[in-house]
């Protein structure tokens, strides 16, 4: 059954909005699935790219590298699958954007910590915050109409 047919027809439009938002979310994810075949080159490359340097070749990093996208992935298929029937798993909906708004700044401080540049704080941050945040005003203008 369609997630617009269980709403009235006012709210599809928020309904629809939730599905590319968190589909968009879920390619953004699909695209770190290399650094969970390769971490080892994809750690170099991403380096070299931001102008990072050449980073430290530990089985430590290539572990974290590695397994950290095997999440990015892993949530992304949950994403993806979430984006099929909003209404259906609105709590798990719900409970992603406010994962992100509690990503925001525990990214902040990771990222400041790991000196990482200042645009790849700023884009790790409010990536986060701006997704949790429109999901929520989605999820919520959507409830107030139905």
């Amino acid at each position: 059954m369609n997630d617009d047919s269980k709403l009235s027809g006012s709210a599809s439009g928020n309904l629809r909005l939730q599905r590319w938002l968190l589909r968009i979310a879920a390619a953004i994810s699909f695209i770190t699935l290399p650094a969970v075949l390769w971490p080892r080159q994809c750690i170099e490359k991403l380096s070299w790219l931001t102008g990072l340097g050449h980073p430290p070749q530990s089985a430590l990093l290539v572990y974290f590298g590695g397994g950290g996208t095997y999440v990015y992935v892993a949530l992304g298929v949950l994403l993806w699958l979430f984006s099929h029937d909003v209404v259906r798993y609105r709590p798990l909906v719900l409970a992603s954007a406010w994962i992100c708004l509690l990503g925001a700044p525990a990214y902040l401080w990771i990222d400041t910590q790991s000196g990482l540049p200042c645009w790849w704080v700023a884009m790790d941050s409010l990536s986060c915050l701006l997704f949790g945040a429109a999901i929520l005003w989605a999820c919520h203008t959507a409830r107030c109409r139905a």
